[in-house]
């Protein structure tokens, strides 16, 4: 059964169900958790914008590693949890992590966006279900 569960988190409702699933299969598995959370980078635009982008930068990791504590500090304690920070294209991140950290199952929340949004706009999950070669338990958002 799943050994190496991989769980992605962002600030969504259907992350945080995803983590609250993820938390309970690896109870219920004896399987060891890996939090992921991909801080996306800015764009090089910000700049002429008259952006900070530095300090832009700072508050994107900032938020993001507030998330990944959060996610970690909101799992049972005697569940062994590794959390994982990213930088870049969401969907990529995680498919290198799945790669990198042997992970045999992947738990993520879909924004449920349709297909004509996700297509112009992309969606990670797509990304991740046409390239990783492991089981996905997908989240959809609650009617």
């Amino acid at each position: 059964m799943f050994r190496e569960i991989l769980v992605a988190v962002d600030s969504s409702p259907t992350a945080q169900r995803a983590l609250e699933t993820a938390g309970e299969l690896a109870m219920a598995l004896n399987a060891c958790l890996t939090v992921i959370s991909v801080a996306p980078e800015v764009s090089g635009g910000a700049a002429q914008a008259g952006v900070d982008v530095q300090a832009l930068e700072d508050k994107v990791e900032t938020e993001t590693q507030r998330l990944l504590r959060e996610a970690a500090d909101a799992l049972p304690e005697e569940l062994p949890v590794t959390t994982v920070l990213k930088h870049g294209h969401a969907g990529e991140r995680i498919v290198e992590q799945l790669a990198a950290g042997g992970h045999d199952l992947l738990v993520m929340g879909s924004r449920g966006r349709g297909r004509f949004v996700s297509n112009v706009f992309g969606s990670v999950a797509a990304h991740v279900h046409y390239h990783a070669s492991v089981a996905m338990l997908v989240i959809h958002p609650e009617e």
